[in-house]
């Protein structure tokens, strides 16, 4: 019957607990038993199998064979014998001096170091500058041909060697470097506490139950804790003696195992298939300084470790190929950053036995001290954000590869990453809101800077995206006013490219693709306190390019053929400056940019009162004829009719307000057979004229889309006229 046992001192909530668990699983499964299971119940690690925890417990203590990790190419280590490493060069000899038969592999190990030293030195490498960094990789190079095979995962997982290069594996320092601290010794001097000549095995029983309990009632060892678990490496008021404390408290055991932990970390599949030696170790990339919490433009980072959970169990031969193979790849390549693990996470390019990574990144803080932090949690799962973000991720490559970019650039350039990081990664749902405003912004920086408009082309879309954004996204009128105004299209195949785009936005047209332009074609720039003058002029130059076909008897409609419409509500709200102008403007510049639309239900406003300037004017502006009947007179007159504006509307309306448009409108209404409610005798100095409607802001109204059903009720709000409902109703 297998024995499941919650380790509770060995939680993933640090980098050290994570690779504690999973070396306790290594040496059990290959020493032991090898249908050992380890699986994660959130951030607590489940081992199951034969021994309860009282067995385990001796076991460890009584027959547990540490692995060989030893490091001749670091001075630190122990093996230059000048009395400069006292605490390392003493656990070299406790070893061997040691006669237990669980050390011999590492006592082979030790010999093969001093080996390597002694190669060295007859090379003429000798005194300091056999560890220099010109000799890193000749050193490294002779313990491959020298060590025992048993060393050699140490060695894969501390350096990876490319022609005369050496690359460090951040999960392990600088090849096995922590700042002053050296993990191979560290390592040793706590396998000499718990299994030298002078161990203590009572107390290495305690700690070994505190390790798997997480019950901490045992006294530790002060000293150097390391990256993997900093929570513990003491801090300013963790002496008294007022200053820095530079010792932790420490477990030997958690050191043990997580030196254990990390040989699952060796180089194999992963060094072969990744692009760049520096992303060659399982689940280890790059650094993207986003995405947690105390993330810092300036701040050093090493890399990152994305650490994956499972939530059944797991023997060692899967583990084995699961980190063996390190599989995160995005676009058909190996991910290398941050932010490609998140896409390929949420592309399912990574295992589908995984419910999770843990992210861990790794910084240098208090001098060049480096420090896993736990960053954030990724469920394994395919997004739809992916599908709408992988596109824009290239154009901001692109952007992050060049040199010397502007300070307001890059800040916001950081802006969008940080947005698309935590969207793509569920931590955040307002991210996609702020990921189309920051993208639109920093669209417009690249476009007003002269040095990156040579070697950045305008975003292009290839094809039309729609996002569906929360319910409950906040601004929700702003941004349904904004996707209706992107959506507009003069044909369906040309949707990708927004109509308004090039009259608000510094990018035109040359034939097929898009090219910067020194200024919008509307001469304004599309800011919060220039919408509705941005907009009224884009439906002014939108007016002088319609033309009407040959035979045509009726002008052309004034309408975008193409494009989401506005409730009826929405457009009274943007006439009476009821919504933000800035926030409408931030979203519209981003969706422009995306060639995105929101797909999202109409918020109910009713009850509001009718604006009349906006209903004696919106019909004229409609796509298809009204069906409707005449309510004037005794009898009811069904009648079709067809309203369009005059070509100079737009233009008087900015130039002068709706006054002398209303009565010309009003005089086109009678003519056509709608006889005006409004504006009229004994009106007069009614409903029109105590309405003050801005004309701009009219005009910018009037560009957008609006279903016939909501023109027809503004025009028998205004006329003597009902919608004729004998006859189909368009929508």
């Amino acid at each position: 019957m297998s024995i499941q046992i919650p380790l509770r001192g060995l939680r993933a909530t640090t980098l050290g607990g994570y690779l504690s668990a999973l070396g306790l699983l290594r040496i059990l499964a290959s020493q032991h038993d090898p249908t050992t299971g380890l699986r994660w119940a959130d951030d607590l690690p489940v081992l199951t199998g034969a021994l309860s925890v009282e067995e385990l417990t001796r076991w460890l203590v009584s027959s547990y064979q540490p692995s060989p990790i030893v490091s001749p190419w670091n001075a630190g280590a122990g093996f230059a014998g000048n009395g400069k490493s006292v605490e390392a060069e003493r656990a070299l000899a406790q070893i061997e001096g040691s006669h237990d038969p669980r050390l011999a592999i590492l006592r082979e190990a030790i010999a093969a170091g001093r080996k390597v030293v002694a190669e060295g030195r007859a090379r003429g490498w000798a005194g300091e500058s056999l560890w220099v960094k010109q000799h890193k990789q000749s050193v490294i190079s002779l313990c491959r041909n020298i060590f025992p095979d048993e060393a050699l995962p140490w060695i894969d997982v501390a350096a990876v060697l490319s022609g005369p290069d050496v690359y460090f594996n951040p999960v392990a320092g600088t090849g096995g470097n922590f700042g002053r601290q050296e993990l191979s010794a560290t390592y040793l001097q706590h396998l000499a506490l718990v299994l030298g000549p002078e161990a203590d095995h009572s107390r290495a029983a305690e700690w070994v139950s505190a390790a798997l309990t997480g019950v901490e009632d045992v006294p530790y060892k002060r000293g150097a804790v390391g990256q993997f678990d900093p929570g513990r490496a003491g801090g300013v008021l963790a002496s008294i003696w007022g200053e820095p404390d530079k010792q932790g408290f420490v477990n030997p055991w958690r050191t043990i195992l997580t030196c254990e932990g990390l040989l699952l970390f060796a180089s194999a599949a992963v060094r072969r298939n990744a692009a760049e030696p520096g992303a060659a170790w399982p689940f280890s990339v790059y650094a993207t300084p986003i995405g947690h919490p105390t993330a810092s433009a300036g701040e050093t980072a090493k890399g990152e470790i994305w650490a994956p959970l499972w939530e059944r169990p797991a023997n060692l031969a899967e583990l084995e190929q699961l980190f063996g193979e390190g599989r995160a790849r995005w676009a058909g390549a190996q991910a290398k950053d941050g932010l490609l693990f998140a896409l390929a996470i949420s592309a399912l390019g990574v295992d589908r036995n995984l419910a999770a990574f843990r992210r861990f990144v790794i910084v240098e803080r208090l001098g060049q001290n480096p420090i896993a932090i736990r960053a954030t949690d990724v469920p394994v799962a395919l997004r739809d954000e992916h599908t709408l973000l992988a596109e824009p991720y290239v154009w901001l490559t692109r952007l992050r590869r060049k040199d010397k970019i502007a300070a307001g650039v890059a800040a916001l350039l950081r802006q969008c990453d940080q947005a698309l990081f935590a969207a793509i990664t569920g931590s955040d749902t307002t991210a996609m809101s702020r990921f189309v405003t920051s993208f639109g912004r920093l669209h417009e920086a690249v476009a007003r800077s002269g040095r990156l408009r040579e070697d950045i082309a305008p975003y292009q879309p290839r094809q039309f995206r729609v996002w569906n954004p929360p319910t409950d996204t906040a601004s929700h009128l702003e941004l349904q006013l904004a996707s209706a105004l992107a959506s507009l299209a003069e044909t369906r195949t040309e949707r990708s490219i927004p109509a308004l785009r090039p009259l608000l936005t510094r990018v035109t047209r040359s034939r097929d693709r898009l090219v910067w332009a020194d200024s919008p074609a509307t001469g304004t720039e599309l800011l919060g306190s220039t919408l509705a003058q941005a907009l009224a002029q884009a439906h002014r130059q939108h007016l002088q390019t319609l033309k009407a076909a040959p035979g045509d008897t009726e002008p052309p409609t004034a309408e975008f053929p193409v494009g989401q419409t506005v409730a009826l509500p929405i457009l009274e709200s943007f006439v009476d400056g009821e919504c933000d102008d800035e926030v409408t403007a931030d979203y519209l510049r981003g969706l422009m940019a995306l060639g995105w639309t929101t797909s999202q239900p109409a918020p109910a406003l009713h009850g509001r009162a009718r604006n009349p300037v906006l209903s004696v004017l919106l019909p004229f502006f409609a796509t298809d004829p009204f069906r409707l009947v005449s309510t004037w007179g005794a009898d009811p007159v069904a009648f079709t009719t067809t309203l369009r504006p005059r070509p100079d509307w737009i233009a008087r309306l900015i130039a002068a307000g709706p006054a002398g448009v209303l009565d010309d409108a009003l005089l086109r209404l009678q003519l056509a057979g709608c006889r005006p409610m409004v504006g009229r005798p004994p009106d007069r100095a009614g409903a029109l004229a105590a309405h003050h409607t801005n004309g701009t802001r009219l005009a910018a109204a009037l560009l957008m889309r609006v279903r016939t059903r909501d023109r027809t009720t503004a025009l028998s709000a205004v006329t003597a006229t009902r919608p004729d409902k004998a006859s189909p109703v368009t929508t």
